[in-house]
């Protein structure tokens, strides 16, 4: 299960919209001179939040502002990347072999090639619904919100 901590900002009927705070491995990585994504990171606006909605499946009573843990099976992730990445990349590859088999020139064989990368994102849309139903955010732990001030309890008379 892959895990992440956020607090509550809003609650829905079955679910909640959680609020996490976006993390970054780029300070850590040993190549991060010679990457893309560490200049990306650099330059990036700075909205370190990110909000996704997950199902309340846990039968307890979330509020706002309560501290959740969420998660993502790890199975179904794999699965939903599976269908996302690589069917338009084996279409695309059947295009780019159709046009290589015809012999048909480079020209042809690229626009084959971008046409069956296009046509295979037609069944990912398709299966979109499918696949963020498998891959769907559950709350799996709850922590109550702390309160702003202190609660007070009555107390007892001191009696010697």
């Amino acid at each position: 299960m892959i895990e992440e901590q956020g607090r509550v900002v809003t609650v829905e009927e079955g679910a909640v919209w959680v609020e996490t705070i976006r993390k970054t491995t780029c300070s850590s990585c040993s190549a991060r001179n010679g990457c893309g994504q560490h200049l990306a990171e650099k330059y990036k606006s700075s909205k370190t939040h990110s909000y996704i909605r997950a199902a309340n499946e846990t039968g307890s009573t979330i509020k706002e502002h309560d501290e959740v843990v969420i998660g993502i099976p790890e199975d179904s992730l794999m699965k939903a990347s599976m269908v996302v990445y690589l069917l338009p990349l084996l279409s695309m590859m059947a295009g780019l072999w159709l046009g290589s088999f015809l012999v048909l020139g480079d020209l042809v064989t690229v626009l084959l090639a971008l046409s069956g990368l296009a046509a295979g994102f037609v069944p990912v849309r398709m299966l979109g619904q499918k696949a963020s139903e498998l891959c769907r955010v559950q709350v799996l732990k709850v922590t109550p919100r702390q309160l702003d001030e202190p609660e007070l309890v009555p107390m007892r008379p001191w009696v010697a």
